[in-house]
């Protein structure tokens, strides 16, 4: 420790260095004056002063503001050396910048345990700046890293601008980075993708999961996917991806060409609602699965939902940071709150429904992400379809034994063979969904032989995939044979699928009266399709897409 002694006397200039010396501080410096003790400061700082107030010249009381000056923000005790004894006196000491004050006569176990005080003082004030500097240039590096992440960020999730001002949308974080992401895209048919996640929690270890997420989106999305493609792609993804206590609940979904045919898979997410343009009704529809990256890939259920919206219809998503804000009573916000204020409002909007939260919240910022995003069915005359260039012709021919039908992946295998057409990505969303019906029509109608009227309650749905499951499990003999003809020059696919069952009576199930789930399903194939027909007794069904771009 570096003592600086600064008195007039010599006496007691060497008084003072014995008795420091006995004391074991023997590294001190000697000034006899004001002006040689900043002289010495200026060339060293040293660890504590002694600093006499009597002195020829500068006094004590002008040297310490000086010397304190020149130690900067570092801790420098100074401790006075003086024989006055008034109150004033003693006072203005430390007024100046004193830390302590010695009498004269000295005291020599006082003195050292006052010096010996004060260097524990300093250890511990220089210990605690090394803390600083050390936390100082910790938040350099976490300012610099977060710099760089909202760079990436800022440059990976983007979303054009032409197909974003088809959604009102409002996306606030809790934190610096959101968990919450919001993608949308054009489809290669004219169409719209789009993605409504909210990740575990939030700050950036939530958003990081939204980088391969909105990676895998975009590049889906200019293959013309379908959303039960997607939904299995980002389980897939998120399973490898995410540790096992974090997941993405989400909502995704396609806008059909025309604006109006939405087809949405939804896991983990709050209730959607669908409000009708003249306000007459609100629909609301639940999560029907567990979020993404929770199940693996044999238990995932990709299983989609198809409506179409009239005119003006708003298609409302958002996150449960909307529905979990509190009041000052401790009641959450809840979906029925949002559904209310949705009832009420005279013009439904993004901010509107997040500043209704906001109004509710007992607390003017939110613990959790929130996201509000809203569809209205109108034309998307703005989205260019996708002319593929692709002139190859291809056919494909499944032929499926019992054997095949057995495996419980089979469907989506099938199906991922029969989207491999070239030409058809304008179509191939439309592709999966067709195929997807008239397989499914195939095998449970017509090797399983079931009957759909099962399915007319919820007890008689889960009654139906049991039978379902009992009857595949016994499976000796049944085929379903897929075969696809894509002619890229004549902008045609020819689809067909026969089974080796009985056959049916195709004009009685597709009649509107019929409500069983294969009429509904006959439904949608010939709204999506050109042209449909049946051959060999309902045992074999024909469709044509067209993939011509309008």
């Amino acid at each position: 420790m570096k003592i600086l002694i600064v008195d007039d006397e010599p006496i007691n200039r060497t008084m003072l260095v014995s008795m420091l010396s006995e004391a074991g501080f023997t590294d001190c410096v000697e000034a006899a004056c004001g002006e040689d003790a900043l002289a010495i400061v200026e060339q060293a700082i040293p660890d504590l002063v002694l600093l006499d107030v009597i002195m020829p010249g500068m006094s004590g009381f002008e040297v310490a503001p000086q010397i304190r000056t020149l130690a900067g923000g570092r801790y420098l005790p100074i401790l006075f050396i003086t024989a006055l004894d008034d109150k004033e006196s003693l006072v203005k000491c430390l007024e100046v910048g004193g830390n302590d004050f010695a009498t004269k006569p000295f005291d020599k176990h006082i003195l050292t345990a006052k010096i010996r005080a004060h260097e524990k003082i300093r250890n511990l004030s220089a210990h605690i700046e090394q803390q600083n500097e050390e936390l100082r240039f910790y938040q350099q590096r976490v300012a610099r890293e977060h710099a760089i992440v909202e760079h990436i960020f800022s440059h990976a999730i983007v979303n054009k601008s032409h197909i974003l001002n088809y959604f009102d949308h409002a996306l606030t974080p809790a934190e610096t980075f959101n968990g919450d992401v919001f993608v949308c895209e054009a489809s290669p048919s004219g169409g719209l993708y789009f993605l409504v996640g909210d990740f575990t929690g939030h700050g950036l270890a939530s958003a990081i999961g939204a980088l391969p997420v909105t990676r895998a989106f975009q590049e889906m999305s200019a293959k013309g996917l379908s959303v039960n493609e997607m939904a299995t792609e980002f389980n897939k993804i998120l399973l490898r991806f995410l540790p096992s206590d974090m997941f993405m609940a989400a909502v995704v979904g396609e806008v059909g060409s025309d604006g109006s045919r939405i087809t949405l898979w939804q896991g983990g997410m709050p209730q959607m609602m669908v409000v009708s343009g003249k306000r007459r009704f609100i629909k609301t529809i639940s999560s029907p699965h567990m979020a993404l990256g929770i199940l693996e890939q044999h238990e995932f259920d990709s299983e989609c939902e198809i409506f179409e919206m009239l005119a003006n219809d708003k298609l409302i998503i958002y996150s449960d940071g909307l529905t979990e804000a509190v009041d000052a009573d401790g009641n959450m916000l809840t979906e029925e709150g949002v559904k209310q204020w949705c009832a009420d409002a005279s013009d439904i909007t993004a901010d509107g429904i997040f500043n209704h939260a906001k109004a509710f919240s007992a607390t003017p910022s939110f613990d959790d992400d929130v996201s509000v995003v809203i569809f209205k069915s109108q034309s998307l005359e703005g989205v260019q379809p996708y002319r593929a260039t692709d002139d190859i012709p291809l056919n494909i021919v499944i032929t499926l034994s019992a054997k095949h039908l057995k495996q419980p992946d089979i469907q989506t295998r099938m199906l991922h063979q029969t989207s491999q057409c070239s030409g058809i990505e304008h179509v191939r969303s439309v592709l999966f969904t067709v195929v997807s019906e008239m397989f499914s029509n195939a095998l449970e109608h017509g090797i399983l032989n079931m009957d759909s009227r099962l399915k007319h309650s919820p007890e008689g749905f889960q009654l139906y995939y049991e039978q379902r499951e009992k009857l595949l499990s016994a499976l000796d003999e049944g085929t379903i044979i897929i075969s696809i003809e894509s002619d890229p020059v004549k902008k045609v696919v020819f689809l067909s699928i026969e089974d080796s069952g009985n056959g049916f009576d195709w004009e009685r199930k597709a009649s509107p009266e019929s409500n069983d789930s294969f009429g509904r399903g006959l439904g949608l194939i010939r709204a999506l399709s050109s042209k449909v027909w049946f051959e060999k007794g309902g045992r074999k069904i024909n469709c044509l897409l067209n993939t011509a771009v309008e």
